[in-house]
């Protein structure tokens, strides 16, 4: 189906970035005693087997995975250390996840829709399960609030 391409592509492209400001995250976090760092590795762990199954499916549809571009990813990384140094309170980080989280949730949901008929079920099936699994982080990190 011609909507698989496009929306492995852009699923890699979420899953890149997340994963780009997750390491960073995680990195800073490494020397600090901040409670929210678990679900910080957790994430990135679940981040990181997304990637493998989005790369296995992209192969398979012949399509090299799409990176978000240069600059977008020096941004995410800038702004998730210069947010860490102004406040890396459990609170604040938890917001910013949150934040991340729900703009992941609202991508995905209208790429789901724009495709809608036009995947197969087992990308979309991917793509249901990326948006589940941002949604259950966002849930989990609203305790530090």
């Amino acid at each position: 189906m011609t909507g698989d391409k496009e929306l492995l592509k852009f699923l890699s492209e979420n899953i890149t970035m997340g994963l780009e400001a997750l390491e960073t995250l995680s990195k800073c976090l490494e020397k600090t005693d901040n409670k929210i760092k678990s679900c910080v590795d957790k994430s990135l762990k679940e981040y990181i087997a997304f990637e493998k199954k989005c790369k296995i499916m992209l192969a398979s549809e012949e399509v090299k995975p799409k990176k978000g571009s240069l600059f977008a990813i020096l941004m995410t990384k800038m702004g998730s250390k210069s947010e860490f140094m102004r406040d890396n309170s459990d609170a604040k980080i938890a917001d910013t996840l949150i934040q991340g989280y729900n703009m992941g949730i609202i991508d995905i949901t209208k790429k789901l829709k724009k495709y809608k008929g036009d995947v197969s079920k087992e990308v979309e099936d991917l793509a249901n399960e990326y948006r589940n699994m941002m949604e259950r982080n966002s849930k989990k990190v609203k305790g530090f609030l």
